[in-house]
C-alpha cells in the first residue's frame, strides 16, 4: 500500500508540475495579448508574474526532481 501512495505521489507530481508550466505560459501569452491591445502596463505586469512562476517552477523540479532532498 505504501508503494501505491508513492506511485500516486509522483503522478501528482508530475501532473502539478505541467498544469503550473502550462498556467504560466498562458499568463505569458495574455501579456503579450496585452501589449498589443496597448494596456502595456498590465501585458508587463503579466510577462513579469510569468518569469517570476517559471523560475520558481524550475527551482520546483530541481528540488524534486533532479537534486532530491
Amino acid at each position: 500500500m505504501a508503494q501505491f501512495f508513492e506511485i500516486l505521489y509522483w503522478v501528482a507530481m508530475v501532473g502539478m508540475s505541467v498544469v503550473l508550466a502550462g498556467t504560466t505560459i498562458l499568463v505569458c501569452a495574455l501579456g503579450f495579448k496585452f501589449i498589443k491591445d496597448r494596456r502595456r502596463v498590465l501585458g508587463a505586469s503579466c510577462i513579469a508574474f510569468s518569469f517570476g512562476a517559471a523560475a520558481l517552477i524550475v527551482f520546483m523540479i530541481n528540488y524534486k526532481f533532479i537534486i532530491p532532498a
